[in-house]
């Protein structure tokens, strides 16, 4: 665990380390849902399913903070707090805790694909601390100003 999180760290502080591309404009929210297309802990296919809706606030334009809410199918559904920054204008590293009966904190990655100035499709990888579990992740966001 104090691999990953020295990782993120590093990653974070070199990514500060230059001018990036703006994302979008500092007080814009992007409204977004996710579902899960495989995680190291599934049984099979489509027997269990996690979707999340999530709300992002650009405090900067490559800096977010986000909540948002978590259905799972075997487990209790769980509310989600986290952050994302944008170290090039397409690729994020995120960071979120899910907060329930089975609370966990997610380390992860992602791309996001513009379709249109609102219309995002999103790629993410997610690492689960708490349960030691890997997940593939793809969702659609719309960028409100």
């Amino acid at each position: 665990m104090k691999y990953w999180s020295a990782l993120l760290t590093l990653t974070l502080i070199a990514c500060t380390a230059y001018e990036t591309q703006a994302q979008q404009a500092e007080g814009s929210i992007l409204l977004s849902g996710a579902l899960d297309l495989a995680k190291t802990d599934a049984p099979g296919v489509i027997r269990r399913y996690q979707i999340g809706m999530e709300g992002n606030y650009f405090y900067r334009h490559n800096l977010s903070f986000s909540g948002g809410y978590e259905f799972n199918h075997s487990y209790s559904n769980q509310v989600t707090l986290g952050s994302r920054f944008y170290p090039l204008e397409k690729l994020f590293i995120r960071a979120r805790g899910l907060v329930g009966s089975r609370s966990d904190f997610a380390a992860g990655a992602g791309y996001t694909h513009n379709i249109s100035y609102r219309v995002r499709l999103e790629g993410m990888a997610d690492y689960y601390v708490a349960t030691n579990v890997f997940g593939l992740r793809a969702g659609i966001g719309i960028l409100i100003n």
